[in-house]
């Protein structure tokens, strides 16, 4: 899990499955956008935010599971968020520069995949002002309202990979995600949130 903590604040939840492209299961904003791109909170508190990500990060991945997240290292809020439970775990050495050439690659490689309830991060990648292709050094990528790509940010760039003692497919793990959530409808593929 990767998150963003600060006034406005994200997490985002990503799965693996072995062999497989990085699934984004869950995102965790304390925020929406309305109107034309406006950015409003949600009206909660930095804690009750931090709780609701701990219950989230539990469903998928049991109740007893510890629950940590990448963080850029000057995140403060550490310890409203050990009071929630929530860890947050500075990503070091891996600076802003990195992180968007290493989310850029695996959106290159069709290595990510949305699914079909995230509302908040596909905005956020759509309007996302990337550094040119053609550059041969590492370039930032222009920040603004984008909370929960930076959450993303922060843990696609550790390269997470999967260990799993049960294999599964993506199609097994895609049913058993819209089982719990109670979604029995297919839902129709839209082609730049990916596969599904």
């Amino acid at each position: 899990m990767g998150a963003y903590v600060g006034r406005f604040s994200s997490a985002v939840i990503i799965a693996l499955i072995p062999d497989h492209p990085v699934f984004i299961v869950e995102e965790l904003p304390n925020y929406h956008y309305v109107g034309d791109g406006e950015i409003e909170l949600a009206g909660m508190t930095t804690v009750e935010w931090g709780e609701s990500v701990v219950r989230m990060f539990r469903f998928y991945a049991g109740k007893d599971a510890r629950c940590h997240a990448w963080v850029d290292p000057d995140t403060e809020f550490g310890k409203e968020m050990k009071r929630c439970k929530l860890r947050l775990r500075k990503n070091l050495n891996h600076g802003p520069e990195l992180r968007t050439e290493v989310l850029r690659e695996y959106f290159h490689d069709n290595k990510i995949f949305f699914m079909p309830w995230l509302k908040t991060l596909p905005y956020e990648i759509q309007r996302a002002q990337w550094p040119a292709e053609e550059s041969a050094a590492f370039h930032e990528r222009m920040t603004g309202s984008d909370y929960s790509l930076s959450a993303l940010e922060q843990v696609i760039s550790r390269r997470p990979l999967a260990t799993a003692i049960v294999q599964s497919t993506p199609g097994d793990f895609i049913a058993r995600l819209r089982s719990d959530r109670g979604i029995t409808a297919n839902a129709v593929s839209d082609p730049h949130l990916g596969r599904l």
